[in-house]
């Protein structure tokens, strides 16, 4: 590959198109021997990624990749939407179809073709650019993305509300502006009502819809005191006495994990000292609320034992 091509490739964040390449004059079979020689890596026809960006890259990262060189393939600006414009923010992403970018574009009804979809979004929305490409703001994004899928809109409403990507007032905002244009206003109301700028992480986000349909009284991010004395901030307090913790197990990697396990430890010895029982819930057991109801269960009558 040449070296004008290696240059553009990385100013674009290793997502580039075919009008692009063709641009600084590169043909079709070039791109094919390119692609054959593993310098390119094509992700839809006419839309490419540096695969070394891609090797490196998550899921969602990945995603973001995609997305990007698609857009980038197409002659006519249109728009992400949805969880194509919350990947382009930075956003994480949770029950949303990967293999699908969605853009808006000048049709009277969703057209979809090879993984691609472009539909019509009659509000008015507010957009914005990310590296050069436009997309729906961040609150638009978030209602969008809400009205196909309450937990996809929670997780990254929660994200962005922490991270103070936008605020409560924006997403009001927005579901006021779109809800007439959009389908599934049920599910957007509901996002609306659950979102929790306290959550720190997606993990954090999905168990607390869980708790929500489990029926289970909780609170978020309570403050846990011996007296007047500060001993921890949990993640949930269900009940009053059960401190329900999300392990996504990361701090516990690395140089230092063997420091945060004992530190752990030692903070968990003090909750329940103070009289409270711990339950914590890994990534995998999301996928089993059944589980984690009879863990709440145990705890709270072990207690009362």
């Amino acid at each position: 590959m040449d070296s004008q091509t290696c240059a553009l490739l990385t100013a674009m964040g290793g997502a580039i198109g075919s009008p692009q390449l063709r641009r600084l004059g590169i043909d079709s079979d070039t791109v094919t021997r390119w692609v054959r020689l593993g310098l390119l890596r094509r992700v839809r026809r006419g839309a490419f990624v540096d695969p070394r960006v891609w090797d490196a890259a998550d899921l969602d990262g990945r995603y973001r990749l995609t997305v990007m060189a698609v857009m980038r393939s197409r002659e006519t600006e249109e728009p992400a939407t949805h969880h194509s414009a919350l990947a382009l923010h930075g956003l994480p992403l949770w029950h949303v179809p990967r293999s699908l970018t969605m853009l808006i574009g000048d049709v009277s009804e969703s057209v979809t073709h090879s993984g691609l979809r472009i539909t019509p979004l009659r509000a008015h929305t507010n957009r914005t650019e990310v590296d050069g490409l436009p997309v729906l703001a961040v609150a638009d994004a978030i209602v969008t993305t809400a009205s196909v899928n309450v937990e996809a809109g929670v997780v990254a409403a929660d994200a962005a509300l922490h991270e103070e990507q936008c605020t409560q007032d924006d997403l009001d905002e927005a579901h006021e502006r779109l809800r007439r244009g959009l389908r599934g206003t049920a599910r957007l109301r509901r996002t609306i009502a659950l979102v929790d700028p306290a959550a720190e992480s997606p993990g954090e986000s999905r168990l607390r819809l869980i708790l929500d349909a489990l029926g289970v009284p909780f609170e978020t991010q309570r403050r846990i005191l011996d007296g007047k004395r500060f001993v921890a901030r949990v993640d949930f307090l269900v009940a009053g006495k059960v401190v329900v913790e999300f392990d996504g197990l990361l701090k516990y990697r690395g140089e230092d994990g063997e420091e945060a396990v004992i530190a752990e430890k030692l903070r968990e010895d003090r909750i329940r000292a103070l009289g409270y029982a711990v339950v914590r819930v890994t990534w995998a057991e999301l996928a089993e609320p059944h589980l984690i109801r009879a863990r709440l269960l145990a705890a709270v009558e072990q207690l009362a034992a």
